[in-house]
């Protein structure tokens, strides 16, 4: 919804995105937050999620904006499988948690479970906002 300002706009996104893995580190919950933070951790530790891949600077600010000052954008290598099949490291930066490390829960994150219990609550809250589509560029 905030890439788009309409979930049923899936084609816009898909071009912009693919599966990757950010290896060494961990996706926790937080403490009455229905979001996640992603801090670094055991070598061992693997962060599934989307690459994504703005193509403007209008697209990176807004991201930028909707995550707030209690993440980080850092540099990362992420691993993502080419057009045929091979694993391959790519540079990405990751909205890392850098808010007070007490709201970090010991519990994972699970996308299912916001999915089924909060996600609607979020589309509402940010129905209309986009980040790719007709916005001016900057």
């Amino acid at each position: 919804m905030a890439v788009t300002g309409d979930s049923r706009q899936i084609a816009a996104v898909e071009k912009l995105v693919q599966p990757a893995h950010l290896r060494g580190y961990a996706r926790f919950a937080l403490h009455h937050k229905d979001y996640p933070a992603v801090i670094k951790h055991a070598e061992t530790s693997v962060v599934d999620g989307l690459l994504f891949r703005p193509q403007t600077l209008s697209q990176r600010t807004k991201l930028d904006d909707f995550e707030g000052e209690v993440y980080k954008p850092t540099p990362v290598l992420v691993e993502t499988t080419d057009a045929e099949g091979k694993s391959q490291l790519v540079d990405a930066d990751m909205y890392l948690w850098d808010g007070d490390g007490d709201e970090l829960s010991t519990d994972g994150w699970e996308l299912s479970v916001f999915i089924q219990e909060r996600l609607d609550d979020w589309l509402d809250l940010f129905g209309g906002m986009e980040l790719v589509g007709d916005a001016i560029e900057t």
